[in-house]
């Protein structure tokens, strides 16, 4: 792997230790799924690039030739204000339990009741 290769990682610890890593070739994803279309062994190759800024992205990966049997773009528009995803990162390990017991009580109210009669 190249400097080029790692340039976007940003901890020079990360980077050190990727660098460390032994040379291993990759196999061919053929070889691995022989019997797989080609149309997902390109979209497998396309998703496993290991540099996130020359990645597939999900929109990208959602319109490649194999996903079009199962995506429709018009069913999806895209959001109409923007999304926010900044995360509060001063939130304890706690709260965050808390929070996600809540979401899975939102989907799953039944597994209040199993425990409370457990």
């Amino acid at each position: 792997m190249s400097e080029a290769d790692l340039e976007f990682i940003d901890n020079p610890k990360a980077r050190r230790y990727i660098k460390s890593l032994p040379y291993t070739p990759g196999v061919p994803l053929v070889s691995m799924y022989p019997h797989a279309h080609p149309l997902a062994i390109d979209l497998l190759q396309k998703m496993l690039i290991f540099d996130s800024t020359k990645r597939i992205s999900v929109t990208e990966a959602l319109e490649h030739p194999y996903m079009s049997p199962l995506y429709d773009p018009s069913a999806n528009p895209p959001a109409q204000v923007p999304i926010d995803l900044d995360i509060d990162e001063n939130i304890s390990s706690e709260m965050i339990r808390e929070m996600m017991w809540q979401e899975m009580l939102h989907y799953h109210p039944e597994v209040a009741t199993a425990i409370i009669m457990s």
